[in-house]
């Protein structure tokens, strides 16, 4: 009788083997089976230490060099063989400094390429796709916090980050460019790469594992400005299904006559005039576009940066919100508490500026309203003048979410939340700073970087990692179903104009109305030109 147990046990243990074999062999195959593109089969590989798949250097648009510079991006040419998707890409030209959120191995202006990750499992999962920040003259898709293999692997979604034009190669205005465009588009490069890549996803994901029908794209800084962008475009409908915005505003996008001033700046600091004027700028090299030694934190962010054209945007993204004309999806939108912080560093003595400096640069900034908005604040709430000024900042960017959400969820559900833990090594200067929320969303808390490694402590993140495992959640359940709720998670109610639900990301993440002062002091930020509070001076007649 035992040796019949023993042979029965044998017999079994073979047919789990056997039955087993196969689906391991089967996923495995998932990331090294070549995938059929519309370009062509692309190879991919196994992501050490997680259950997933990953493509990198993908070409989505063919290279825009040459006569390709400053038209709308073109498909990539076909390539024979098999494309071993191994490395990523270059990052697009820049002057990258340690604030850019990573760093590139290289730099080419032929970098319009994107990565795929996906759970090393059959089935059709949700679309990511990531758009990165930068105030659209830095960053890249490129970045090692951008890794997409915790989302992939622990949360069964296909992440796609892309790189995009940037700078002025990505975002210059002249009015020769718009007569040569059939469209009479200008300026709008980046985003027209943006829309280039999503029409590439919807074409091509199927074959890594992706549900066309399901794509959800996420932003933050200058990507989440990009998302109100994609959401007001004409061309970008179709694309997507849902829509994140990470700290990016609605309403700050530039007009084409300044796009045209800081053009003409360009082609006279390059030499270039006349009937001639295109020719001359395409023959520059690449590197004659990015502007060096000039910090992204002192310089507020200007630069070149989308400007409405007339074809990719009509109107400002909350004046189409607001009318109704825009590509209707649930939406998720927030800020991180502290947004300015971060740009505070690199005015030492901030502490020592005595209150009538502070007025006047208030009187500076805020102009007509001045007077209105100061009247909600307090000098006695705050250690010293300047932590007003800092705070008024704050409320001006946050009070952006606000008003994309009081917009937004008259069509279409919206969940609205603010990211307020702020545990780094330098938590009472920076606070919850600007871009802080990103690594929590990836899983990436223990990224070797520079800058990681700046921050806070290995305990730190440690402790921090529940947060970081709740963002994954109701950021892939948004992706999933359009609603971020789910089992385990503190319920977060949709945004309406009777609830002013806001979630509130740290330990514990809780919910709770906005306060009567909250509205207040956002809708005294209203009628503020935040774009023209950076705005170059007019020219004199």
């Amino acid at each position: 009788m035992r040796l019949i147990h023993k042979a029965m046990a044998g017999m079994i243990g073979l047919l789990v083997l056997v039955s087993l074999s196969p689906l391991r062999a089967e996923e495995r195959g998932i990331c090294s089976e070549p995938v059929s593109t519309t370009e062509g089969l692309i190879q991919g590989q196994t992501v050490p230490g997680h259950a997933a798949c990953a493509w990198k250097g993908i070409p989505y648009a063919a290279p825009p060099v040459g006569e390709l510079r400053w038209r709308t991006p073109e498909p990539p040419r076909p390539h024979a063989g098999v494309l071993r998707a191994l490395e990523v890409g270059s990052s697009c030209p820049q002057d990258e400094v340690l604030t850019s959120g990573g760093e590139s191995a290289a730099f080419s202006e032929d970098c319009l390429t994107l990565n795929i990750w996906r759970p090393q499992k059959s089935g059709a999962f949700p679309v990511m796709v990531w758009i990165h920040g930068g105030a659209y003259r830095e960053g890249a898709g490129t970045y090692q916090m951008y890794d997409g293999s915790r989302l992939a692997a622990e949360r069964e979604v296909v992440l796609v980050t892309i790189n995009y034009r940037i700078g002025a190669l990505g975002f210059l205005a002249l009015p020769e460019l718009k007569a040569e465009d059939p469209h009479q588009s200008v300026g709008n490069y980046g985003i027209l790469d943006q829309i280039r890549a999503l029409q590439w996803v919807q074409d091509n994901i199927a074959g890594f594992g992706g549900d066309p029908n399901n794509v959800t794209i996420f932003g933050q800084s200058a990507g989440g400005i990009s998302v109100c962008i994609l959401l007001a475009s004409p061309p970008a409908a179709g694309l997507f299904h849902r829509a994140i915005n990470m700290s990016g505003a609605c309403d700050t996008i530039s007009s084409l006559e300044r796009g045209y001033r800081q053009g003409r700046k360009l082609t006279e600091a390059l030499g270039c005039a006349g009937a001639e004027v295109v020719s001359c700028l395409r023959r520059k090299p690449a590197e004659a576009f990015v502007p060096k030694g000039k910090s992204l934190l002192r310089s507020s962010g200007e630069g070149h940066s989308p400007p409405i054209d007339g074809y990719v945007l009509l109107a400002q993204p909350i004046e189409s919100i607001r009318a109704g004309n825009y590509n209707q999806v649930p939406v998720m939108v927030g800020h991180t508490r502290d947004e300015i912080r971060l740009y505070t560093l690199v005015f030492p003595g901030l502490s020592l500026v005595p209150r009538f400096l502070v007025n006047k640069l208030a009187r500076r900034v805020l102009g007509d309203q001045t007077d209105e908005i100061m009247a909600l604040y307090s000098y006695s709430d705050y250690r010293h003048p300047a932590q007003l000024l800092i705070a008024v900042a704050d409320d001006g960017f946050i009070s952006r979410g606000y008003f994309a959400a009081e917009e937004l969820c008259r069509r279409t559900p919206v969940y609205l939340y603010r990211f307020d833990w702020n545990k780094t090594r330098l938590s009472d200067k920076m606070g919850a700073f600007h871009g802080l929320d990103i690594p929590f969303v990836y899983g990436a808390l223990d990224l070797d970087s520079r800058i990681a490694r700046i921050l806070a402590s290995k305990k730190v993140y440690e402790e921090a990692r529940p947060l970081s495992e709740q963002l994954m959640s109701y950021y892939t359940n948004f992706a999933r179903t359009g609603d971020p709720n789910g089992p385990g998670l503190p319920a977060w109610p949709a945004y309406t104009t009777e609830n002013k639900m806001r979630l509130y990301f740290d330990l514990p993440v809780t919910v709770a109305p906005l306060t009567p002062q909250e509205i207040e002091r956002y809708q005294a930020f209203q009628d503020l030109d935040l774009e023209a509070i950076y705005r170059e001076p007019e020219p004199n007649p």
